[in-house]
């Protein structure tokens, strides 16, 4: 069971995610506070505007990604058919989340789908699917929404070193309008705030 104990006023506006129970490789809850995390999130780089980074979530159908196996949760749909969903959406980051030292070379730049789920009481586990080749020379736009397309437009490989992207981030949920990625390299957390 997850929940929220604290009393202060900052913990009790956190979203408590309650109930969960196994269901083959997927954990499933009755509940859909994932729902408030529903939108676009930005970190500003006030010093390099084109390396902000975004995050962008949506509820999906867990059948439409493939080897799904992570949280869900049902909710009605608008036949009023019990359905399965989970969040999941895009990430718009740059090398800089997996270099602990960028010398002499500018960053690459990637789009990669993203799962979501709890974890603990305070917090999102946010995974990232892309490897190497998913990096490129130049920030993607938002109306962009992967490699292949990113590419097609003109953007190159970035071929500076090879480096996987392929990770779990962690963020620390402050409200549901900011959430707080944790720097696993010595760096700076960085807050990303919901934009819409």
């Amino acid at each position: 069971m997850i929940s929220c104990k604290k009393e202060n006023k900052e913990v009790l506006d956190k979203p408590v995610i309650k109930t969960q129970k196994v269901i083959k490789d997927k954990i499933s809850s009755n509940n859909d506070q994932l729902t408030d995390f529903v939108g676009l999130y930005e970190y500003e780089d006030k010093d390099n505007p084109k390396e902000s980074l975004f995050l962008v979530l949506k509820t999906v159908d867990p059948k439409s990604i493939a080897n799904f196996e992570g949280y869900v949760w049902e909710e009605k749909n608008e036949k009023g058919e019990v359905v399965e969903q989970t969040l999941a959406g895009l990430l718009y980051g740059n090398t800089d989340l997996f270099d602990e030292v960028r010398e002499g070379y500018a960053p690459g730049f990637f789009v990669a789908n993203v799962q979501v789920e709890p974890f603990h009481n305070d917090a999102l586990r946010v995974s990232i699917d892309g490897d190497s080749s998913d990096i490129l020379e130049n920030p993607v736009p938002l109306s962009i929404i992967s490699t292949k397309e990113a590419l097609a437009k003109g953007n190159k490989t970035w071929e500076v070193t090879e480096m996987d992207i392929m990770r779990e981030l962690i963020f620390e949920i402050k409200n549901s309008n900011e959430l707080i990625l944790k720097s696993d390299l010595g760096s700076d957390d960085k807050t990303f705030s919901k934009t819409k």
